[in-house]
């Protein structure tokens, strides 16, 4: 009998009618060569297809009196007609009139009776394209897991042949179980869990002993987080009507801006998302003091493990929604994503998707009904970022432009930004409530407008006038409390600066690394006896701009002063 995992029922269990758990994707199409009954080849080829994926098939069957978690079930009666529907779009067949679409679709729950899928086929673009909007549970699988049905639900070459090995989907388990098989089997599987908690106690000491080592680096770390995510406009109970935003950006630069800073492209990614909000919160007058904070999924899955189920958890990371330098703003968000990922791999080994407890069902309902009440602020926005096909996608010869996410804002969190890679792009969806975040197209808007700011930035420090500053200091330990207090003490008394080193400016075909990127956080926590320094003899403006990223005032004087800072004539 194939039962839910924890994980994959939580969100069964977290469903109201405000906070439906699906996620979905919006495929957009270039114009078919034959546009004629579109429609109906894309029913007749999905329902070609019912016998290579489980998930068309297997649908929710709970256990009787809440002992367990639900099982999956086969279903041989599919309805095609309720699966897979038909839109158009009134002209002119806008953007805009796509994303209030498909926002409208998105809000609507799946029906926990059936199999939890649906297809949208849109038509009337108004370059004469279409669209496909697709609805997944989220208790079915997570965004790897989807990625790897891509061959099934599409085809990856022009040719109406499909492409992809012919294989036979597994049946979730046999016709609907009865009320003593599925009490009986309940009971068993939580034996046979406590059965494998006793067996991996030995295992589960030394993973323990692993993550002591840093434990009060992390508790530290996840009370900080704790205390200061500060409450803001996304931080509400959420209704029942959604908003969705997209923009989309050249992977190629995203790799290139995030090459030259030493950075990754998911730093790149929560470097944006920081700037856009911060840009957006401003403008509605309700930036916080405090950083915002993001969840961030983290897969557990191994490689290659493409099982349609969820292996994901939420990691923690700051956004620098206080610095308005994007390059500053990308140095912080690589401090941060690390601080993240060390917190992770300390925990990771601890983390399970899997806990058999008798009662399971109404224990966590009332769980998250409780917490869908409080809304306590542990999060300001969710952002995910997933790697998608790198081949091109096609539906009856005509090639996919676009492949955009969505995923599920709840209470407390009115706004989810997830990203994910198609081809050489970076294609951004962003799903929110309606009434707290009616405005997210501009948030989208905000995204590429600030990777522009932060390209231009970039080429500044690149550029054959800049000076590159080297600095060099000793690093502060902290591992002994005597130590640490001792060099508080010298670094409050006055000691004399450190003398950077010049090197010579470079030219645009060696593009100019940024060195000592320093956060608004770093800049505190450094004792001036290591951050002060004199003033240079000459000053120009990219050399200025790298004081202003450190966080810090220019000390270069004008080209019309000297060191002592009086003016020559």
């Amino acid at each position: 009998m194939n039962r839910l995992s924890a994980l994959d029922a939580s969100f069964i269990y977290q469903e109201t009618p405000e906070t439906p758990m699906h996620v979905g994707s919006l495929t957009i199409f270039a114009p078919p060569a034959n546009p004629n009954d579109i429609f109906a080849r894309f029913r007749d080829q999905t329902a070609a297809r019912l016998e290579l994926l489980p998930s068309y098939r297997r649908r929710l069957q709970m256990t009787p009196l809440g002992i367990d978690h639900p099982v999956w079930v086969d279903d041989d009666e599919v309805d095609l007609d309720y699966h897979i529907q038909h839109a158009a779009l009134p002209k002119p067949g806008t953007m805009d009139q796509l994303r209030a679409q498909v926002a409208r679709l998105h809000a609507i729950p799946l029906d926990l009776t059936r199999p939890l899928w649906q297809y949208h086929l849109i038509e009337g673009l108004e370059d004469g394209g279409f669209a496909v909007y697709i609805k997944m549970h989220h208790s079915d699988m997570d965004g790897v897991a989807g990625m790897a049905t891509l061959d099934v639900v599409y085809d990856f070459s022009p040719d109406s042949a499909p492409t992809y090995p012919v294989r036979k989907a597994i049946r979730s388990s046999a016709q609907p179980s009865d009320f003593l098989e599925l009490t009986t089997t309940a009971f068993a599987d939580f034996l046979r869990q406590g059965l494998r908690a006793v067996r991996s106690a030995p295992k589960l000491a030394t993973t323990l002993a692993k993550a002591s080592r840093n434990l009060g680096r992390d508790v530290r770390y996840l009370v900080d987080y704790t205390r200061n995510t500060p409450r803001t406009r996304f931080n509400v109970a959420v209704s029942n009507h959604r908003s969705y935003g997209t923009s989309s950006l050249s992977l190629s630069d995203v790799k290139a801006v995030a090459k030259a800073s030493n950075a990754t492209i998911n730093d790149v990614v929560l470097a944006l998302c920081a700037g856009a909000l911060r840009r957006y919160l401003i403008e509605h007058q309700s930036l916080p003091d405090l950083r915002l904070s993001a969840a961030v999924p983290a897969s557990l899955r191994a490689p290659g493990d493409t099982r349609l189920n969820n292996q994901v958890v939420f990691s923690l990371c700051r956004l620098a929604t206080d610095v308005s330098d994007p390059l500053a703003r990308l140095a912080a968000a690589r401090i941060a994503a690390r601080e993240g990922k060390d917190l992770f791999a300390d925990v990771k080994d601890l983390l399970t998707t899997d806990i058999s407890v008798l009662g399971a069902p109404i224990v966590m309902t009332a769980f998250f009904r409780l917490l869908q009440r409080t809304y306590p602020v542990w999060c300001n926005v969710v952002i995910s970022n997933l790697p998608g096909p790198r081949q091109p996608m096609y539906f009856a010869g005509a090639a996919a432009r676009h492949y955009f996410p969505l995923s599920i804002p709840f209470h407390g969190c009115a706004l989810n930004i997830t990203v994910q890679s198609y081809l050489d792009s970076l294609e951004f969806g962003l799903t929110a409530c309606r009434v707290a975040v009616p405005d997210v197209q501009l948030i989208a808007g905000y995204l590429v407008e600030d990777f522009k700011a932060m390209q231009h930035a970039q080429d500044a420090l690149s550029g054959p006038d800049a000076i590159e500053v080297i600095e060099i200091a000793a690093p502060v330990s902290t591992a002994s409390p005597k130590l640490a207090k001792r060099k508080r003490r010298i670094a409050a008394e006055p000691a004399a600066a450190a003398k950077p080193i010049e090197t010579p400016a470079r030219s645009e075909k060696q593009p100019l690394p940024l060195a000592a990127l320093a956060t608004t956080q770093a800049a505190e926590e450094t004792p001036p006896s290591i951050s002060a320094r004199p003033a240079m003899s000459a000053a120009t403006p990219a050399a200025r701009r790298k004081d202003a990223i450190r966080g810090r005032p220019s000390n270069r004087p004008s080209p019309t002063q000297a060191d002592d800072g009086k003016t020559r004539h």
